[in-house]
């Protein structure tokens, strides 16, 4: 009896054990699954984020619009796009916290992709900016979704590396997009960008949902309201906190880069910087920011402190730029491949403002946020084009750049620290 009493012991241990592994096996195989599939998804949107502007000239001409039209009907494209990504944020934020992440990367993706392969065949400009809008809403939920899906499956003390490897995987979608936008024609680089994201909606199918978002879901009927983002000022304060955070990011973006050829003029550099050599210098230094940030936010145990240290390093960077980079080429692109890996604080700002928030509220707080973030191109390219007849191009870029900086430690020094946050709970 003895001995049969031994046995079963043995036999439950054996059992427990083997359960025990198994679900976390299981556990960590749906986190990476998660994880893959969401970087993915990023170097899918970043890639259709991308190429209207590699392939915008050629295929406007294709599509009937006079050379002397290509200006300005280009920046009405790249408008619309915009304007699309900014509702898209507060729809898809308003769907991830009312339905789940899940229904944002499966409808997002499918909306971008369809647009994006229907690019191929549009017939006129007005099509054209038919599609650019549909996309543009469609692409507003990729990284917002995926960021509060990751940050929620995430073990608490490493919450900050799944969107690290998101960021820096995503990256190397901008460069890609460069890369065939620039090497074959703009219908099959529409063809593919399409294609990418049909083929990467399989590999979600084994994507499981947020267990935070699954617990709150019939605790609270409040979700994805907006108004609990405004119910009082410190609410009001943190929103717009977080959102002016991302202003040094598309400084750089928005008017660094895309009026290098101005700016290299009045500086007299002969010859001028290249535009698409800048893109993929400033891309590559942001593939390794994004990658690096996430990890050195773990390291320090801290998210103001990780983005405090690039945004300073970022401080440097913009002093000597506007100091040396006049005096060559290599300074030049050196100098935006060390802003762009600067400005890897914008994954971790993400992390940071996913954490702000109860889970009824957090998607639509990322979601937006981030097109937001992205939309602070327009007052700052705004505000240069002010300031160029009295300055010059490389003056009125220093001082908008200078105020992109103090308004993001502002911005910075309004929110609370939340790398040992616990999410799970609502607003």
């Amino acid at each position: 009896m003895q001995r049969e009493l031994v046995c079963q012991v043995y036999e439950y241990k054996k059992h427990s054990f083997n359960h025990s592994y198994n679900h976390s096996f299981n556990v960590k195989r749906h986190i990476w699954l998660a994880i893959i599939a969401s970087a993915l998804g990023f170097f899918v949107d970043l890639y259709d984020i991308i190429i209207l502007s590699i392939v915008r000239s050629k295929s406007l001409l294709e599509v009937g619009v006079p050379e002397s039209e290509l200006l300005t009907k280009g920046v009405t494209l790249i408008n619309i796009q915009m304007v699309g990504m900014l509702i898209g944020g507060f729809i898809w934020g308003i769907i991830g916290d009312k339905m789940g992440r899940l229904s944002v990367l499966f409808g997002s993706i499918v909306l971008y992709s369809s647009a994006t392969f229907a690019n191929a065949y549009a017939p006129n400009f007005e099509i054209y900016l038919l599609l650019r809008f549909l996309a543009g809403v469609g692409l507003a939920g990729e990284l917002g979704a995926a960021i509060t899906l990751v940050t929620e499956q995430m073990p608490q003390k490493y919450r900050g590396i799944g969107p690290a490897l998101i960021g820096g995987c995503g990256m190397l979608g901008a460069i890609f997009g460069a890369y065939i936008g620039g090497k074959y024609s703009w219908q099959f680089t529409y063809q593919l960008g399409g294609g990418l994201g049909f083929v990467l909606l399989l590999l979600r199918l084994g994507v499981l949902e947020s267990g935070l978002f699954n617990n709150m879901k019939e605790k609270t009927s409040s979700k994805g309201d907006l108004r609990l983002l405004f119910k009082n000022r410190d609410y009001i304060k943190k929103y717009i906190s977080i959102c002016v955070l991302g202003f040094p990011v598309w400084f750089v973006n928005g008017v660094v880069m895309t009026f290098t050829p101005e700016i290299g003029k009045a500086w007299g550099m002969n010859p001028i910087p290249s535009v698409s050599a800048v893109f993929t210098y400033y891309f590559i230094g942001l593939t390794f920011g994004d990658l690096t940030g996430g990890f050195v936010s773990q390291y320090l145990k801290s998210r103001k402190k990780a983005i405090r240290l690039y945004l300073s390093l970022y401080a440097v960077g913009a002093v000597v730029f506007f100091t040396v980079a006049n005096q060559s080429l290599t300074l030049y692109y050196g100098l935006l491949l060390f802003l762009g890996f600067c400005v890897g604080y914008s994954i971790v700002l993400l992390t940071l403002a996913a954490e702000q928030y109860g889970t009824n509220i957090r998607a639509t707080v990322t979601t937006s946020s981030l097109n937001i973030l992205r939309a602070t191109v327009i007052p700052q390219t705004l505000l240069f084009g002010m300031l160029v007849p009295s300055l010059g191009e490389p003056k009125a870029a220093m001082v908008v750049g200078v105020l992109a900086i103090l308004v993001a430690f502002w911005g910075l020094s309004n929110l609370e620290e939340t790398f040992d946050k616990d999410l799970n709970y609502t607003e």
